[in-house]
């Protein structure tokens, strides 16, 4: 310590020295009482000296930058010897063992071989299996073949044609069929075929699980397939098919019956009508006709069995509904029969068409721009709902739905030509007027309105289409009128000649 301390005071005396000396030269007014004043130092200055003077390393020291680069090599050194170590480590051991490794890989590569080239044979033999079974099941499938699967012996004896390798295989591969748990595509049977079978010794026969087809003979029994599977869905809609035809069908016979049946009560009245005033003219004939006297007199014999049903529901209706027609029962040539007797009055001599009552019955909605056309281009027009074919009786019952019309629209004098279309299901009328004003005036007298329990609906028809239906209606300018100016005249119309050509049915 004492050679420190010795250096670090002649340091410090030399230093004070060199700091004297290096005092700049003062003049003699700057001294007083012996010492030195004049300009004092700067602070920078001061501080450099200071740390000149105190931050000097001692002679021989380390600085920081020489000791990191030490600690930095150290460790490069210590991770160098560390890896070499690892590496020595695992390289080490003597010539011996590495000679008994190389002696054990040789053994175990000699038995994956063998079991390999076993196992291969193996493979091969059902791969052959499995083709030779898979031909037998789809020659069977197919129709050409009568057995389906192959005994034991056939197999064994098939395998050996094809070399010894396969004889030798064929247990093995028996025995790996019954160890695997998948679908082999061979399936072994026993000597009871539903029973399964545990060891190689019970096998009987073997069986393909995947026949192999021709294209003609899988596309066959697809088809045959797929028809069987179609075939309830097949069946079920012919059955809607069929009860849905029969329907429709008797739904048309019923029509046809009903219209047949109101024809035919026509005729009756007309007989018995007939016949009432024959009675008057000649009193020797009596008032009365036997029923199957005016059924032979109405029906032809060769149609008599066919129009039996429809004679049977016009005699109902008769009985049930006419009330100018009563039934009796008279004794007629010593047998007795059931007789109509017709009780109305005779009609006057004036052409009088008694005709089923029809009325309107008010309007169903008010008219305005959403239901019906401002302005009409067309004096045409075509009324809808206004009968119903089946329901009319007579024949000259369309000249009540003319007079019906003529009435709604009795203050309306440019309605020149009326058609009814006497066969139309919608109740179709066709009315022709002078002028489209006169058209638009009867669309707003009939549109909308009830008549006879329907709803009448009116749209406008071009003038050249009404005239290619209706020729007649191209020379009728004549307004037509009503017959009577009450409106009871649509149940009792007057038949008017006058304008023939103006007042028809299509």
């Amino acid at each position: 310590m004492r050679p420190v301390a010795a250096g670090y005071a002649v340091g410090r005396h030399a230093g004070a020295a060199a700091a004297a000396c290096s005092l700049p030269v003062m003049g003699p007014s700057r001294y007083r009482n012996g010492k030195a004043y004049g300009r004092p130092p700067d602070k920078e200055e001061e501080l450099l000296r200071q740390f000149g003077r105190d931050g000097a390393p001692p002679g021989g020291g380390f600085s920081a930058h020489q000791l990191s680069m030490v600690l930095l090599t150290a460790a490069c050194l210590f991770f160098l010897l560390l890896g070499l170590t690892y590496l020595r480590m695992r390289g080490s051991g003597g010539p011996q063992e590495v000679a008994a490794d190389q002696d054990v890989r040789s053994a175990i590569s000699e038995e994956v071989g063998v079991i390999h080239t076993k196992k291969k044979h193996v493979m091969s033999t059902l791969h052959i299996l499995h083709d030779k079974l898979a031909k037998i099941a789809g020659d069977h499938d197919c129709g050409d073949s009568v057995n389906r699967s192959l005994s034991v012996q056939e197999a064994a004896a098939y395998l050996i044609t094809l070399g010894p390798d396969f004889e030798d295989s064929f247990n093995s591969s028996l025995q790996w069929i019954l160890n695997s748990s998948d679908d082999t595509g061979i399936k072994c049977i026993g000597s009871v075929p539903d029973e399964k079978v545990i060891n190689t010794t019970a096998i009987k026969y073997l069986e393909s699980t995947r026949p192999q087809m021709s294209f003609v003979c899988r596309f066959r029994r697809a088809f045959i397939t797929v028809t069987h599977r179609l075939s309830p869905i097949l069946l079920g809609i012919v059955i809607i098919w069929g009860i849905i035809y029969y329907v429709k069908y008797r739904w048309t016979k019923e029509e046809e019956e009903t219209r047949q049946m109101y024809d035919m009560v026509v005729k009756i009245i007309d007989v018995l009508r007939s016949h009432n005033d024959a009675c008057h003219e000649n009193k020797d004939l009596q008032p009365y006709m036997p029923i199957p006297h005016v059924r032979d007199s109405l029906v032809r014999p060769q149609d008599r069995i066919k129009m039996k049903k429809v004679w049977d529901r016009a005699v109902n209706f008769v009985g049930s509904n006419e009330s100018r027609v009563r039934t009796e029962c008279r004794r007629i040539g010593g047998a007795d029969f059931l007789v109509w007797r017709w009780i109305q009055p005779s009609a006057s001599s004036d052409n009088l068409s008694v005709l089923p009552s029809k009325v309107w019955q008010g309007q169903a909605f008010h008219l305005d721009r959403r239901n019906s056309p401002p302005n009409s281009l067309t004096p045409c027009l075509k009324i809808r709902n206004m009968f119903d074919p089946v329901m009319e009786i007579g024949d000259h019952w369309h000249l009540a739905i003319q007079e019906a019309i003529l009435e709604k629209c009795n203050d309306n004098d440019g309605i020149v030509h009326i058609a009814v279309d006497k066969n139309s299901r919608e109740g179709c009328v066709y009315v022709k007027c002078l002028s489209p004003e006169y058209a638009g005036k009867a669309f707003k007298a009939l549109h909308g309105s009830w008549f006879d329990g329907k709803l009448v609906t009116v749209k406008y028809l071009r003038l050249d289409r009404y005239h290619h239906r209706f020729p007649p209606a191209i020379a009728c300018n004549t307004p037509l009128k009503p017959s009577n100016k009450h409106m009871n005249s649509v149940s009792h119309l007057r038949l008017r000649t006058s304008t023939p050509n103006c007042r028809g049915n299509s």
